[in-house]
């Protein structure tokens, strides 16, 4: 029985336990296989085909592994076990990522790397870090792990300008949900919507649960004019019908946001999104009260 080349590079593929692509000169993907995609939760390797990680908007800091692949393509030197930090499905994980040339008789035409997620390997070390900087009704970063993330996406503008924007989601009465159902059921409806906030972060975005049913979230952008389309994703999330327990329940929220770029200080940054969320707040509630007295 013959097998060609083509196969044996397939069944490779599936079988190896880390996160393979290859990328041309310009570093725009070529190809991906299939544990790289499914990490990323991506459905079809199109997703990225033509496009740089910058595009996809994965690191908090690209810079160094740009660096790093523009020295394997130009220096033919590669770059092994480079560590960094990834944005997947709104939470924050460690990789090490190692790239060497892709070479076509002798010319070097790209290059060809591998990840490996390291996340859970030093979580044994950091247990008590991890602990403190998570929320534990929810799961959700907390508000200690939101100063140090805020604080890398602070050194990022300052190093090369690149803006961010951040999101004060509060939910509208959620008081009343616990006065007429109790707090156990109140838990309930903050742990559906954490799961739905989750999603909607899950592309380029890190979610936190800042305090009772207050949530932060952070997401570098490219482009301001994408960001109303960011304030409807996270907006459908918490405002979406739910059953929970039995019972059907819709929960209103405000949002508010603001960029860096607005004030360059994290607590002015939080203050200017949290004063923007209050104003639709009030908005809110005086359209409940034109709808009673109708």
């Amino acid at each position: 029985m013959n097998i060609s080349e083509k196969d044996l590079l397939n069944n490779l593929m599936a079988l190896l336990p880390v996160g393979v692509f290859w990328k041309d000169r310009n570093r725009r993907f070529l190809g991906a296989n299939r544990m790289f995609l499914d990490y990323y939760a991506l459905d079809s390797v199109d997703s990225i085909i033509g496009k740089t990680d910058e595009d996809m908007g994965w690191h908090i800091n690209p810079e160094l592994y740009r660096r790093a692949e523009l020295k394997v393509i130009s220096e033919g030197v590669p770059e092994l076990n480079v560590p960094g930090q990834c944005i997947v499905k709104g939470n924050v994980r460690d990789i090490v990522a190692s790239k060497v040339p892709l070479t076509v008789n002798g010319e070097i035409v790209g290059l060809i790397g591998y990840f490996m997620d390291v996340t859970d390997s030093k979580a044994e070390n950091e247990r008590l870090t991890s602990l403190s900087n998570t929320d534990e009704l929810t799961g959700l970063l907390n508000r200690r792990a939101f100063s140090g993330i805020a604080a890398k996406y602070e050194k990022q503008y300052v190093a090369d300008g690149t803006d961010f924007a951040l999101f004060m989601i509060d939910l509208d009465d959620f008081k009343e949900i616990n006065d007429d159902y109790g707090h156990e059921y109140g838990n309930l409806v903050l742990k559906d919507i954490s799961k739905s906030l989750t999603m909607a972060c899950a592309e380029n975005c890190v979610l936190f649960r800042y305090g009772g049913d207050e949530f932060v979230i952070l997401h570098q952008y490219g482009d301001k004019r994408a960001i109303d389309s960011k304030v409807k994703k996270f907006m459908a999330a918490a405002d979406a019908p739910r059953n929970l327990d039995g019972m059907n329940l819709t929960v209103k929220a405000s949002i508010g946001y603001s960029f860096y770029s607005e004030t360059t200080f994290i607590n002015s940054l939080l203050e200017v999104a949290d004063r923007r969320m209050y104003e639709m707040k009030k908005e809110h509630k005086a359209e409940r009260g034109k709808a009673r007295n109708i």
